[in-house]
């Protein structure tokens, strides 16, 4: 999945860049265009998100959407890499929306996400990082949720965590991490920070934020004359 640069930038580098994949839209016809046009779209979108220029990161995710048609994946690494990314451009218009605070937009886009990336799972189902993200949406669409429906929100950082956990020990350098409840493999951490793979290292953040999303909702309410 593509990373956000974080170099600083002007809004106007930001709209000639954006100006620049406007401009080759009319390239389509070319083989793997559409491809490469999407993934360049939804990294000029993660640096716009990143910077705070919210207006135009929506216009590259949406541009992703265009570009990718949302259809059916087959079994092959070029599908799995389309819907991937198709999937994320969802996830991230949801929490465009969730930081503006519009939760009732972000949950439609979730649920395309978790929609898509439950499809992939059921290709792919050895596929980690596809799993890793699908956990990461279930909490987004928790969150989405949460104060409208605190039982609906419940479930869904219960399915995040059953996701992003493993109970059962994955290769001989795991590690049991007790506050987690799960297995983390030293090695694939190793190999994870050594090649920039973000999903890694996200993996027990959004374990946390399920987490935490689930406490928020089951606890029990406060006497009124407890401060």
């Amino acid at each position: 999945m593509p990373t956000h640069n974080s170099q600083p930038a002007s809004e106007a580098e930001w709209q000639s860049r954006n100006t620049q994949l406007e401009q080759q839209m009319r390239l389509l016809w070319w083989p793997g265009r559409r491809l490469k046009l999407a993934t360049e779209s939804f990294a000029l979108g993660q640096d716009c998100r990143h910077h705070g220029y919210t207006t135009l990161a929506a216009v590259c995710f949406r541009r992703v959407q265009t570009l990718l048609p949302l259809q059916h994946p087959n079994a092959s690494k070029i599908s799995l890499e389309t819907f991937a990314l198709l999937a994320a451009s969802h996830n991230h218009l949801g929490l465009l929306s969730l930081d503006a605070g519009s939760p009732d937009e972000a949950r439609p886009e979730f649920e395309i996400a978790v929609e898509i990336r439950t499809e992939l799972r059921s290709l792919f189902p050895k596929e980690r990082e596809n799993e890793v993200y699908l956990g990461g949406v279930l909490c987004n669409l928790g969150h989405s949720v949460a104060d409208l429906d605190p039982v609906l929100a419940a479930g869904y950082y219960e399915q995040s965590l059953l996701v992003l956990r493993h109970p059962t020990q994955t290769c001989e350098c795991s590690y049991w991490d007790e506050a987690r409840q799960s297995w983390w493999c030293e090695q694939l951490e190793a190999l994870g920070d050594a090649l920039g793979l973000q999903w890694v290292a996200l993996a027990p953040v959004f374990v946390d934020n399920a987490m935490q999303g689930l406490a928020s909702v089951t606890m029990p309410p406060k006497p009124l004359n407890e401060p």
